[in-house]
Parts: C-alpha cells; structure tokens; sequence
C-alpha cells in the first residue's frame, strides 16, 4: 500500500505536460515554450523519484526488510544523477529511429529501425532493479541487464508484451470510465476545472495500478534470472 501514492503521483506527474501543451494550444499560445519545457523538466524528476522509490520498497520487501517511505524517497532524491543518467543511456536504441523519422516519412527503413530500437529496449528491462538490487553504477547496470535478457530474451520478451498489454488494457478502461462519470456529470462539468482536476486524479488512480503491477513483476523476473542457479 506504501507504492500505491506513489504511483499514483508518479502517474498524475507524467500527464502534466500534456495537459499544460493542450491548455496553451487552446488558449492560442505557443504549446512549447520556455515554460512548457520547465514544467516537464520538473515532471520528469519527480516521475523519476516516485519510480525510484517504488522500486525501492519493493527490492526491501522482496529482501524481507521493512523500509518506511520517507527513507526511501530520500535515497532516491539522494540516487537521481545516477537514475537520470542510466533513463537516458537505456534509451539510446531509441535515438536512430528516432532521427530517422524526424526527418523522413514513416517508411520500411524507418518501421526496421524501430524494431530494431524496441528489440534493443527490451535489454534494458533489467538495468534499473539491477542498479539498486546490485548496487551498480548505471554502465554497470546496463551491462548487467544486457547479460541478464540474452540469456532469457524470449521470457523476456513475452513478459514486456504482457505487461504493455496490462497497461494498455487498464488505460482504456480507465478513459471508459471517466468519459461515463463525465457524461452522468453533466455538461457543465466538462468545462468546469474542478470537475476536469478530478478526473485526472481518478486516472492517474486507476493507472497507478498496473504501475506497481509492473514494477513488482520485474523485480520478481530479475530476481529469477540473477539467481546464482539461474541459467546464463
């Protein structure tokens, strides 16, 4: 239950920039401005913390340890260069693709990069459990992770699809749900802020839980796979 607020926050801090773009298009004003790119600096960090600290509560309690929120949280605000640092390195087989269709139309060579881009994303599944379970620097951790999948790339694989699918699942239900809630609501409620305020949180709500879901079942595969007679 610990996880469950911080999820939640994790998931309302991660549609902020979205809802702040959509805000300022509808305003007339520029979606991408100055502003814009503070505020999702600042959702990314704290995104990033309540991950961190999510992931850290449950490794204590895969360990058998009981660890209060706060340290937690603290030891991720202490852990955030390094986190930040192995996010942006894990997405690296990402950047050809992207570059790719940054600058051309979405085309055979562009959908092979991608694949090739999500393929190698999938070897960084581990590299975070692997980073605070392990005690490792994030190249080590990545290093760790790469190890880790090669020798369990199809698990691996059918893991992250199921869980993309749980997640996908959950978001459409979720989107159900508010759009009916509005609806009984009213129309006035469509337009009103608190009513708009509302049903983002009930979202990230809804959301939070495939986000502990998630987590908990990666730990739980990377524990499996870093066994000492686990195979490799």
């Amino acid at each position: 239950m610990r996880c469950l607020p911080l999820a939640i926050i994790a998931a309302a801090a991660g549609a902020v920039p979205n809802a702040e773009s959509a805000a300022r298009r509808a305003e007339g004003l520029a979606p991408h401005d100055a502003q814009w790119w503070g505020v999702m600096g600042a959702s990314t960090l704290l995104v990033l913390i309540c991950y961190d600290s999510v992931l850290r509560l449950q490794l204590a309690r895969a360990r058998g340890e009981d660890s209060g929120l706060l340290p937690a949280m603290r030891l991720a605000v202490a852990a955030l260069p390094a986190t930040l640092l192995l996010v942006l390195l894990s997405l690296t087989p990402l950047l050809p693709p992207m570059l790719w269709l940054g600058s051309h139309r979405f085309d055979v060579p562009g959908a092979l990069l991608l694949l090739a881009g999500l393929i190698g994303l999938l070897f960084m599944f581990f590299s975070w459990p692997a980073m605070l379970w392990e005690k490792l620097w994030p190249w080590a951790a990545l290093r760790r992770s790469i190890w880790l999948v090669r020798a369990h790339l199809a698990q691996v694989a059918a893991l992250a699809g199921l869980m993309l699918a749980v997640v996908l699942v959950f978001a459409q239900l979720t989107g159900i749900f508010i759009g009916e809630i509005m609806m009984l609501a009213g129309p006035q409620a469509q337009t009103s802020h608190g009513w708009l305020s509302l049903s983002r949180w009930l979202m990230a709500g809804v959301l939070a839980i495939p986000i502990v879901y998630a987590s908990a079942v990666s730990i739980t595969a990377f524990r499996m796979v870093a066994a000492p007679g686990a195979k490799s």
